[in-house]
């Protein structure tokens, strides 16, 4: 198929990781299930995955500080969250430590092997390139960001929300224009995962985040770059 891609599942019930398994290799997909964070990051090293579907809590520690570790590792697959908690601050931390998506259980598992076929299918429809500012390189297709000599990995969603308002300078982009461009999912939480992603961008591309010069609040609407 197409869409056919590898996906990693860190998942400790037993059924649940049966049911994930069966519904992804129905739809063509290959699977990878771990049941620890030490079993996964052993399996992240032999191959990179397409995209990672990632409970919070294991046995031997949190889905958090694996991706937080991947992302230092420069592993740049899409990553959902699968989990029970549901507070909006472990939302938010999902995001922060590079997360694409976050999922609350219990969920569909039907909507869930759809939001796996939309990441696989923007990831390999994205467009390459990169966009030279003032005193910065965003490097798209190896998901970097230069400021001066600093250089910042990028998670996918970070380099499609640059993507998209650079595309679109000067011109205000609404949260949920955002939220339907570059997530394209029918559910998501909350603008506050725009926001929160701008957050992060404006730490890496700004060179005074709290006072930005490119990626600029607009009151009321969303967000617009500023070259």
């Amino acid at each position: 198929m197409g869409d056919a891609a590898h996906v990693l599942v860190l998942e400790d019930e037993a059924d649940l990781a049966f049911l994930l398994r069966k519904n992804l290799e129905q739809q063509g997909h290959r699977v990878t299930v771990c049941g620890t964070i030490r079993a996964a990051d052993d399996a992240l090293r032999a191959a990179t995955p397409d995209v990672l579907l990632l409970d919070v809590n294991l046995p031997d520690g949190s889905g958090f500080d694996l991706l937080r570790g991947l992302r230092a590792r420069h592993v740049f697959a899409p990553a959902v969250f699968l989990t029970a908690r549901t507070d909006e601050a472990d939302r938010l931390t999902g995001f922060a430590v590079g997360g694409d998506d976050y999922v609350c259980k219990p969920f569909s598992l039907a909507e869930l092997v759809a939001r796996v076929g939309a990441i696989v299918r923007r990831s390999r429809q994205a467009t390459q390139g990169a966009y030279v500012g003032p005193g910065f390189r965003i490097d798209f297709d190896r998901f970097r960001l230069v400021r001066g000599d600093v250089e910042h990995a990028l998670t996918y969603l970070e380099a499609e929300v640059l993507r998209y308002l650079t595309a679109r300078p000067n011109q205000p982009v609404g949260r949920n224009d955002l939220l339907n461009e570059v997530w394209g999912l029918d559910r998501f939480p909350t603008t506050r995962t725009v926001d929160t992603h701008m957050l992060n961008l404006r730490k890496k591309l700004e060179a005074d985040p709290a006072r930005p010069r490119h990626l600029l609040t607009v009151h009321g609407v969303g967000y617009k770059f500023v070259p």
